[in-house]
């Protein structure tokens, strides 16, 4: 049995020698719908750092981001064959659509690619080509400063031409050796301290040609009716003139000659890659609007095909619409990084949430997942929720106020920071939605409470707002301005929770129930209790005394 086992084992490896193509397209379908193995986080980031300021562009923020662990997210949804699907991948995530129709747009090519697994495998087939890391730095190279070429290229070309001068006469005229071999000692020299400086960008350029010459292939694959697809195949004759501007480092780019080590002889002998660089980087100006284009393209149908992957983990999912005022309703919305996550339902129209609890029962699960929702929405055009409905504006958070040594920062200023913010993007117009978690949570009680009233008063007028707190002396106060829904425990139950958001204010006091589910001592329990009924017979005797 064990011979017939390696038998097969060794006829398959030979047929996967023979045909590659077929390797590939096993690993491919092995691979779909699995979760990203988080590599590329670091470059994915780069090709949006150079563009996060363009103009009319709105991003999710840095810090909510990080409150909605989107880093961990992006780790699951990046499943890219290239650097390139990658960067352009995080970049969408980080970047809200302009318009309701641009993100359908997104989500519909996603969609296509999904449901046709022939012209999915075609592009990815053409895209194997770009998959080393190396070519994370076209980003870096195409969007960041544009690289200066060398001060004395005319020198380093006349230099090269004297060595082959010198070595056609050495042959043809029986020179003196020795002058070749100098030569050769100076051109090693040369050839050292300039590749020094610039070997990334050669290495880079050398990826550029690579990258034009995919996107040539995938223009082929026109007639589809994808969209970015007919785009490479409208912009061939730009590609054309940017291989033309770059044909001495497609030539040494040459995988035959890059396999016999010719390349690295042509630089010792003449120089041929720094003189090629040289003459390759000053045309570099013109050919930066088709890189750019065709970069963004390719990096379009990696991160769509991704995207299409990362919703077969998610069969429940939906299309939003987006509404053109403050609108917010989710139904069965749940959180994508919880194993067996509870869905919850929510309908928001032109009002606030104040959402109360105790903890660990779901309130702040709940505020993110809505919030992931909402940027997913607005961002790659689905919802992991059954349906969705969702306003045309952005998303703020302040869910995690951490303290920073290095700053000498306080979670209290932190926090005072943040919600500074929000009034003046409040105040900007737009009605955006700001997501808060136990607001000013590190004061005492007193003053909490009354700083808590002013500010989300002032930000719903603005705002769409949700927040949660355990201070239930602000559903009274704020009930005017935001709907009321709680989250509960039950003691009786295993677990003491069921993650459930239920409408109105929250009237029970549990918490000290599942401390003696605990195994808490009984002594503490019951003083805690004691302490319990005490405070809230003070505070119904100064409620009489008030209303007297």
């Amino acid at each position: 049995m064990s011979l017939l086992v390696l038998g097969m084992q060794c006829r398959d490896e030979l047929i996967d020698r023979l045909l590659p193509g077929r390797k590939l397209q096993r690993e491919l379908h092995a691979n779909w719908g699995q979760p990203g193995a988080g590599e590329r986080s670091f470059l994915a980031s780069w090709y949006f750092d150079r563009v996060r300021d363009a103009p009319d562009a709105v991003h999710v923020d840095d810090r909510t981001w990080g409150d909605l662990e989107f880093p961990r997210i992006f780790a699951r949804f990046d499943t890219t064959l290239t650097p390139i699907g990658s960067q352009v991948l995080f970049k969408q995530l980080r970047t809200y659509a302009r318009t309701a129709d641009e993100s359908a747009r997104r989500y519909a090519l996603c969609d296509r690619l999904r449901s046709e697994q022939a012209l999915r495998e075609q592009i990815q087939q053409q895209l194997m080509a770009l998959k080393e890391e190396t070519h994370a730095n076209i980003a870096d190279f195409v969007f960041g400063p544009e690289p200066a070429p060398p001060k004395h290229r005319w020198l380093l070309a006349l230099w090269g031409l004297a060595s082959i001068a010198v070595l056609a006469a050495t042959i043809a005229l029986a020179w003196p050796i020795w002058i070749w071999l100098g030569m050769l000692a100076v051109n090693a020299v040369i050839a050292y301290r300039s590749m020094w400086r610039i070997f990334r960008n050669t290495a880079t350029l050398k990826s550029c040609v690579r990258m034009l010459r995919v996107g040539n292939g995938l223009a082929r694959l026109r007639g589809t009716g994808l969209s970015p697809l007919e785009q490479l195949a409208d912009q061939a004759p730009q590609r054309t003139q940017a291989l033309g501007a770059l044909r001495w480092m497609a030539l040494l780019q040459k995988k035959a000659l890059e396999e016999l080590g010719i390349p690295m002889w042509l630089t010792l002998l003449f120089l041929a890659e720094p003189i090629a660089y040289a003459f390759s980087i000053g045309r570099f100006a013109k050919i930066r609007p088709a890189l750019a284009s065709t970069f963004e393209l390719i990096g379009e149908l990696d991160a769509a095909i991704a995207t299409a992957s990362y919703l077969q983990q998610y069969p429940t999912h939906c299309q939003p619409t987006i509404a053109d005022r403050a609108l917010l309703r989710i139904v069965d919305g749940y959180h994508p990084l919880i194993a067996h996550p509870v869905s919850n339902s929510l309908e928001l129209d032109g009002q606030s949430l104040l959402i109360t609890g105790s903890n660990m029962a779901g309130k702040t699960t709940f505020i993110k997942m809505v919030s992931i929702n909402l940027i997913l929405g607005r961002t790659m055009g689905f919802c992991l929720a059954s349906e969705a409905t969702l306003p045309l504006t952005q998303v703020m958070t302040s869910i995690r106020s951490e303290h920073s040594v290095e700053s000498g920062k306080s979670h209290y200023f932190a926090e005072v920071e943040a919600i500074r913010s929000f009034i003046t993007t409040a105040e900007k117009g737009g009605h955006p939605v700001f997501v808060i978690d136990e607001l000013f949570r590190g004061t005492n009680t007193c003053e909490r409470v009354a700083l808590a009233r002013a500010v989300l008063e002032h930000l719903a007028r603005h705002a769409l707002v949700l927040v949660t707190t355990h201070d239930v002396e602000l559903q009274p106060a704020l009930k005017q301005h935001y709907a009321l829904c709680h989250f509960r425990e039950n003691p009786e139950i295993e677990g003491f929770f069921d993650y459930r958001l239920r409408p109105g204010a929250s009237r029970e006091r549990n918490a000290i129930r599942v401390l003696a589910r605990m195994d808490f001592p009984e002594r503490i329990v019951a003083a805690a209790m004691d302490y319990s009924m005490q405070d809230q017979q003070w505070q119904k005797d100064r409620d009489r005394e008030s209303a007297a």
